[in-house]
Parts: structure tokens; sequence; C-alpha cells
């Protein structure tokens, strides 16, 4: 498998505390990578410094072999990097349909003028966007909620809305952020099973976690911080067996 993301060295500080120390890692292309640790390890903030929401300090991090430190958000999502967050980031008053639409948007490159006079082009655009829209409906079982305010929806359908916003785009890696986090159980099975799904049609994810179960289940390949250290990296078993893993979670 091709190396898709790496980061070097990667160090970020706030105020002289590291919050990533020296953190090295890759995400081969095709895999579901899960990425865990103690509250405070410095998860987020990876995610953070690898999407451009934060410079970081030192090191550096390659995307499909290219240097793309410290470039601004929008311009490595361009690159092919999407990502969900930890607090859900919808358009709460308008429907699924508008969201998954307003997500792809920007990649469409249109011009103002073009948009205006409703070009060919802009017509080929938007068609070819609604039809991406509603397979990806299809596969996240949201077609029947299409024309629904996302407000309306329940927390778990809002969880795999935005993983559809994120997939709008067609990145090479999506990123989410504890994509599990408060949902039922019944509807975290649901978000498993479109994950799996989505990675056996080529899809790679990095996900953040914090139940274990979820991470287990998904991942072959785990990664662990530790107050911005990588502590440990192996397939499942391995890191349940880890007694750095253990000592960082329980203080065994």
């Amino acid at each position: 498998m091709s190396i898709l993301l790496e980061t070097i060295d990667l160090s970020k500080s706030f105020f002289g505390l590291k919050a990533l120390d020296k953190v090295n890692l890759r995400v081969y292309r095709g895999e579901i990578v899960g990425l865990i640790g103690p509250n405070g390890a410095g998860k987020t903030t990876l995610f953070n410094c690898i999407t451009g929401l934060i410079p970081p300090t030192s090191g550096k991090i390659l995307f499909k072999g290219e240097d793309i430190t410290g470039l601004p958000s929008h311009k490595i999502a361009l690159k092919g990097i999407t990502r969900t967050f930890q607090l859900i980031r919808l358009f709460r008053k308008l429907t699924v349909m508008e969201n998954l639409l307003l997500a792809v948007q920007m990649f469409q490159g249109e011009s103002i003028l073009g948009s205006i006079l409703n070009t060919p082009s802009i017509k080929k655009m938007e068609s070819e966007a609604e039809e991406k829209a509603n397979e990806i409906l299809e596969l996240l079982n949201l077609e029947r909620l299409k024309n629904e305010y996302a407000q309306n929806l329940s927390y778990g359908q809002q969880k795999l809305l935005e993983i559809g916003m994120a997939l709008m785009p067609n990145p090479d890696l999506v990123m989410l952020d504890e994509p599990t986090a408060a949902v039922n159980p019944t509807l975290i099975n649901d978000i498993k099973d479109r994950i799996r799904q989505l990675n056996k049609m080529g899809q790679t994810f990095f996900i953040i976690e914090h139940n274990m179960d979820v991470v287990m289940d998904l991942c072959k390949r785990i990664i662990v911080l530790s107050y911005g250290k990588k502590i440990a990296e192996g397939s499942p078993e391995e890191i349940k067996n880890n007694e750095r893993v253990i000592e960082a979670y329980f203080g065994e």
C-alpha cells in the first residue's frame, strides 16, 4: 500500500506546553486507522495541525508525498483531506440535501459570472453534485430524510450527515473526530457498517474514537498518543496487551 499521509517529528506547543511532541505516523491508502489516547493526549490537536486549522510549531506533514505543512485549511481540503469534528458542524436550518450540496461547492471551481448566467457547465456541475448527494444519502441510509431540516435529525443521523458532507468532494482521506460519541448503540452499529462499506469501496479513514469497542472492531491498525507523544502502534490485539497503553489509560 502507498503512503497517503505522513507526519515527521510533528510538534505543537501552546504557551510553552507541548501538545504534540515529535509525532511520527503514517496512514496508508485504503486503511481504516484508529487514533486513541486519554483525554488531553493531543489527538484533536494532531487532526487540527494536519487539516490546517492550526499551524504546527515544528515538523512536517506530507500528503501524497507533498509537503502541506502550514497550508490553510481550505487548500488542504482541496488537495483531498476532509474531516468531521467532535462538535457537529452542520447548517442546521438547511435541509439534508442542501447541506450536502454546500459541502462540495468550493470544490467545483465555478466562476461568479458563470453562476449568474447559469451556463451549461454550471448546470452540469449541479446535476453531478445532486447525483453524488443522492448516492451518499443511499449509502448512509438517509435518503428518506433528504428534504428534512438538519436540526430535526437525531444526533446519530446528524453524525452520519456530517460524514456525508466530508465524502461529497471525493476526498482521498476522511478524518473523523469521534464519529460515534453520544450516539445510541443502534446508530453506532449503523455508522460502523457505513464506514466499513465505504472502506471496501476504496475510501481511506483516519479516526479518533474514545469507544474502544468501536476502534477494536473497525481498525486493523491503531496509533496511541499520551501527553502528546506516540507511545504505541499496532493491531487491536497488540494495543490491548501493550503495557504502556494500559498504564496511560489506567495508571497501572
